[in-house]
């Protein structure tokens, strides 16, 4: 599916994997496969947002 994936979109699979087991995020490779290049995009940068947020969660949780 990465393969898949790259082909359509041109850029790899990203997706924020905290909380999810692999069938869900095999579920959402597939699902988002389905998606066109502008949706795709989008839901790409969606979720490097929310590794960010987890990653500064943790820094901020760590500072205290």
């Amino acid at each position: 599916m990465n393969q898949a994936y790259q082909d359509k979109f041109g850029f790899p699979f990203v997706i924020a994997v905290k909380g999810l087991d692999r069938h869900a995020i095999l579920a959402a490779f597939e699902t988002r496969l389905e998606n066109d290049a502008a949706t795709e995009r989008q839901t790409a940068i969606d979720q490097i947002i929310q590794i960010a947020r987890f990653r500064l969660h943790v820094r901020a949780e760590m500072a205290e």
